[in-house]
């Protein structure tokens, strides 16, 4: 049987831990929790892998955090402090009056001050289940999408939904204005928190043999131009137009690779794309990756195309705390996340196609550029968009504070 490369390099697959419990999951807390955050699933995302690094860092600093999940996966439970509780709220098909139910208990029980929403769909349960409570909680919602494929009527009906909770945070400012006309009430009850990562965690000078080695095992040569992305193979995530990019950077003679991190529905699909563009031996699916800072340091280059769902993206982040140029596309808080041509590029969705290839191809080409590049974005990650920051910022959404 082959050795999949990521396992050659010393990488570690994400593991599936949906089936044990590791907490306890009818009591939240012997004390009573200062903040809950109430998510869809604890599975490999971003938004997850945040409130997980939130809620410890919280505990940390001594708030009492505690998060609640509608359903499974659970995949990234092992990573959250036994200190910081875990309910599991058993939802059964598309909306379960069972879950809604033991969340309402659960909140009446525990009598959080401060109730959050993760996301769109849980800001209804937290609204239904917080609602004509003899104890008034206060709700909040942290918004993740910034574009939204579903009917105009489904956009209003969230708004409505969005509008009856006591705050709103959004993930930039761009997809603030995307919810919300400024100057309407919802807009006034609402504020923008930036993502933040940890630069010392995120520092690819820790990483240099791991990357070589990662790098040896996929047959990239030291001289070989490694591009890269960490995310689900899913439909919005647009990982295809990378592989259209190398095919035009074969043809280019660009001695280019594309690793892609990440597992999902498309990468069967991919797979065969790549085969059918005659570019399979030059990319590579590694999966899932429970650390991805080894593969972020063998890069050279960091693409994040998708076409939605990203606010503020945290693998973008992570990539630019471990000193890579990245190139993004034009949505969310892309265009506040970095400066056009300074840490890499922002490009308009519709033009990735066109871009992206002379885009690397220069970079190629230039390695003293990307290197300036690489260390302006860490740079900015360090300054700009903490860990500390962050916190504090949530810390701010406890008895009401003001975010504005």
């Amino acid at each position: 049987m082959n050795t999949p490369a990521w396992a050659e390099a010393g990488l570690r697959a994400l593991p599936d831990t949906s089936a044990t419990p590791a907490h306890d999951q009818t009591t939240v807390a012997n004390t009573r929790p200062d903040i809950l955050f109430v998510l869809n699933n604890l599975g490999f995302g971003g938004s997850e892998r945040k409130i997980v690094r939130l809620a410890n860092r919280l505990k940390e600093e001594g708030v009492h955090a505690a998060l609640a999940c509608l359903n499974g996966p659970f995949t990234l439970e092992s990573g959250i402090r036994r200190d910081v509780p875990l309910a599991r709220l058993e939802r059964k098909g598309k909306f379960s009056f069972g879950a809604l139910w033991r969340l309402r208990r659960l909140v009446a029980r525990e009598r959080p001050p401060t109730v959050v929403a993760v996301n769109l769909y849980q800001a209804i349960y937290v609204w239904l289940a917080c609602v004509l409570l003899p104890y008034r909680p206060r709700t909040v919602a942290l918004v993740n999408t910034s574009t939204f494929k579903g009917s105009a009527p489904y956009k209003r009906m969230y708004q409505s939904v969005l509008a009856r909770l006591d705050h709103t945070v959004h993930g930039s400012d761009a997809q603030r204005k995307f919810w919300f006309k400024p100057g309407c009430r919802a807009s006034e009850n609402s504020s923008v928190i930036y993502n933040g990562v940890d630069s010392d965690h995120f520092d690819a000078r820790d990483f240099l043999e791991p990357a070589k080695r990662l790098r040896a095992s996929l047959g990239v040569r030291p001289e070989s131009m490694l591009v890269g992305t960490v995310g689900m193979c899913r439909p919005e995530k647009n990982q295809e137009v990378l592989l259209t990019m190398m095919r035009r950077l074969r043809v280019a003679r660009v001695d280019a690779h594309l690793v892609i991190a990440g597992d999902g529905p498309q990468r069967a699909m991919l797979e065969r794309r790549a085969v059918e563009l005659e570019v399979a031996d030059r990319v590579h699916f590694i999966g899932a990756i429970e650390d991805v800072r080894p593969v972020l340091a063998a890069l050279d280059i960091f693409v994040l195309p998708s076409t939605a769902v990203e606010s503020f993206s945290n693998a973008a982040l992570e990539a630019m705390s471990m000193g890579r140029p990245v190139i993004l596309s034009n949505i969310g808080g892309a265009r506040e996340m970095i400066h056009d041509g300074v840490e890499g590029y922002v490009v308009n969705p519709t033009e990735l196609s066109a871009r992206l290839p002379a885009i690397v191809a220069a970079l190629y080409a230039d390695a003293r550029k990307r290197r300036q590049m690489g260390m302006a974005a860490r740079e900015r990650a360090v300054s700009c968009f903490s860990v500390p920051a962050m916190v504090a910022g949530y810390r701010g959404l406890l008895n009401g504070g003001d975010l504005s």
